[in-house]
């Protein structure tokens, strides 16, 4: 079997990781994403992910399952004492995904950065489209900001997201910048998807196998949660890949997807929000960006516009690793990237 690993994934021990899971199925598992056939059964495949699991709660995080009118959720709390909370939304590309398979990142996240984090068990695409996931993370910012029952302090708040989760912090940001949300501190994106996908990015272009998250992955993540903009938002990443055709500049609050193939399908910006047409008084952002990633440029295009903006960001990118490295186990790119982060956080609620 020839080397399934990527060869810009250069960080040993992530290398390490992908190359276990490539021998036991002869390729790195991009899983349902990549495959043809029925979405159903590509979801069901997904959402059975047998790595997904609570971990116990040790001397340094404790964790309490919570409830919001029927949303589950659940708060991490550093034992030595904590200062703000972080509202949480887990990755999975909008249609995967619950309060286990980023049980290990929050439990890090908390312990490094002092905080809470109260991370939502928000509803899913393809059966809960756009916008009902961020609605759930509204909901569960809303709770946070009651006081979640005497656990948290309504006045220092931030939201966080791991992948898509990501993109609905990133959305909730700008809803408490408008005063349609409770007020936030800070926004911390890991990894975080900001754009419809555009096939004329480069890191679109460099990134379309032998990855966790490949170009058309992200495509068919997008088509079931964004479904009004689904199959005519963009020409497939495939076909776009092949012509090179030009893509119209986004940035508007009705924008075309970019890459489009002469049908203006519409983006909503809480889909999309790096096209916000404006970014100004938005919290203070923390940006995590892995190279090895379809949405690795979109997340520093992010950066830049709000820096432009009068926004305090800390943007860390990460070399040589790819989309999901904060979740694969026993890596140090995640603890060494989550003690780069913590000073920013920690100044959001000092």
């Amino acid at each position: 079997m020839t080397d399934a690993v990527h060869p810009a994934i250069t960080d040993p021990a992530v290398r390490a990781h992908l190359a276990r899971l490539a021998a036991q199925v002869g390729t790195i598992p991009s899983g349902a994403t990549d495959a043809e056939g029925d979405d159903s059964a590509r979801v069901a495949e997904l959402r059975a992910n047998p790595s997904w699991v609570r971990l116990p709660d040790d001397e340094i995080v404790e964790s309490i399952d919570m409830d919001a009118d029927g949303l589950a959720l659940r708060l991490y709390r550093p034992r030595a004492g904590h200062r703000g909370t972080l509202v949480f939304a887990h990755g999975g590309g909008w249609v995967a995904g619950n309060l286990d398979n980023n049980d290990a990142l929050c439990r890090a996240l908390a312990a490094v950065t002092g905080t809470q984090v109260l991370s939502a068990d928000y509803r899913l695409a393809p059966e809960h489209p756009f916008p009902a996931g961020l609605d759930d993370l509204d909901r569960a910012l809303r709770f946070a900001a009651s006081g979640a029952d005497g656990l948290v302090d309504p006045a220092l708040l931030g939201v966080a997201g791991h992948s898509a989760g990501g993109n609905l912090a990133a959305a909730l940001a700008l809803r408490s910048r408008e005063g349609r949300a409770p007020g936030i501190r800070c926004q911390v994106l890991l990894c975080p998807v900001l754009d419809a996908p555009d096939a004329d990015r480069p890191s679109y272009r460099a990134h379309t196998e032998n990855l966790p998250l490949t170009a058309k992955g992200m495509q068919w993540y997008w088509g079931l949660y964004v479904q009004d903009a689904g199959d005519s938002a963009a020409r497939s990443v495939d076909a776009a890949l092949a012509d090179g055709a030009a893509s119209p500049v986004a940035g508007e609050a009705t924008a075309t997807t970019r890459g489009g193939c002469g049908t203006a399908a519409i983006v909503p910006v809480e889909a999309a929000p790096l096209r916000a047409p404006d970014l100004a008084g938005s919290a203070p952002a923390v940006i995590v960006a892995a190279s090895v990633d379809p949405l690795s440029d979109e997340a520093g295009e992010y950066a830049d516009r709000l820096t432009a903006s009068g926004v305090p960001v800390e943007f860390v990118r990460r070399e040589g690793v790819p989309h999901l490295f904060l979740v694969f186990p026993s890596t140090p790119a995640r603890d060494e990237v989550l003690a780069q982060i913590a000073p920013a956080v920690r100044r959001a609620f000092a």
